[in-house]
């Protein structure tokens, strides 16, 4: 497929596009696919159907080819993108992150960065901070309380289930502690699963306090507050501090543009568990909680390839927020 060069959005925004970046959707699913062998029938129809929806409800509208956008020559630059996406099927939740294309240097091929910073306004002391587990329990202050399963090793399809109690207090420096260790630890999931599928992807994802983030004067993609336990809420009224990374990793996920892969309010309540959609049991965005689910082709390729998108017109009901 040839390349074709030239400029997209505004002037300043360095980007590239195909003879043919808007291929039909069938033919984005195939090439996808190929780079998919192990997914099933179930799997691949599921994920045909998210495929879809996700394009037809993106304000950045191109489908260039899977292939090209992870391999192919793509001219250097850094772009922004920013907008909203549904979440829940009732209300839309903000997108915003950076994408970067690095040529091929030194006989190295080219590549992307991925990056998302969050400024986090910290509760004030005092009490116990909930944690999801008590690995890396050597970074934290004060008396550690460790009993019971990770909730990410529970064996539930719970985001908190009742497995252990893990607790810390809750002192800054603990929180501080917590955003690090979030840092250093969510985009190895995304990274893990980039390196899985050969694709030259590298995500960079930091947390840090919304004061030292104001001080610095350092670019952030989304404020939130940090709540002190585990719960469900959607992820641009807060994080919680009992969330495992898997969960994390996924909720980030949304911040880059993705939806989720579950019967809308399902594992809200006992009677009805969180029920991926079919197939998507093996996914990041179907069965957020786990340790081996998978961020796909086709998440990685949802995310870069708005850089090569137009720019989105009309309004942004997220565009105040940042």
């Amino acid at each position: 497929m040839a390349l074709v060069l030239g400029l997209l959005g505004p002037p300043g925004c360095a980007a590239s596009r195909f003879d043919a970046l808007f291929l039909p959707t069938e033919d984005v699913a195939r090439e996808l696919e190929a780079m998919t062998p192990a997914l099933d029938a179930e799997a691949r129809a599921t994920f045909r159907e998210v495929l879809a929806t996700t394009l037809a409800e993106d304000a950045y509208v191109c489908a260039p080819s899977p292939r090209e956008v992870f391999f192919g020559d793509v001219q250097e630059g850094e772009r922004m993108i920013r907008g909203s996406m549904p979440h829940y099927r009732f209300f839309f939740g903000p997108m915003h992150y950076r994408v970067r294309r690095v040529g091929a240097r030194g006989g190295a091929p080219g590549r992307w960065e991925v990056s998302a910073r969050f400024a986090v306004v910290l509760p004030s002391e005092g009490g116990a901070l909930e944690l999801a587990d008590c690995d890396g329990k050597e970074r934290y202050e004060g008396e550690v309380v460790c009993r019971g399963v990770p909730y990410s090793r529970s064996n539930t399809t719970e985001a908190c289930p009742s497995s252990g109690e893990f607790l810390a207090p809750a002192t800054r420096r603990n929180m501080e502690a917590l955003l690090a260790r979030w840092s250093e630890e969510a985009e190895k999931y995304w990274n893990r699963d980039a390196e899985r599928y050969g694709l030259p992807i590298r995500y960079d994802f930091t947390f840090l306090p919304h004061d030292q983030a104001a001080g610095e004067g350092a670019p952030v993609d989304l404020t939130l507050p940090l709540s002190k336990t585990c719960g469900r809420t959607p992820y641009f009224w807060s994080l919680r501090s009992g969330w495992s990374l898997p969960v994390i990793a996924h909720e980030v996920g949304h911040l880059l543009g993705l939806v989720d892969e579950y019967e809308a309010l399902s594992g809200i309540v006992p009677f009805y568990p969180k029920t991926p959609f079919a197939g998507a049991h093996t996914s990041r965005m179907g069965l957020s909680m786990k340790e081996d689910t998978i961020l796909y082709p086709m998440h990685h390729w949802l995310v870069v390839r708005r850089y090569l998108c137009p720019e989105p017109s009309g309004r942004d009901p997220w565009g105040h927020a940042f």
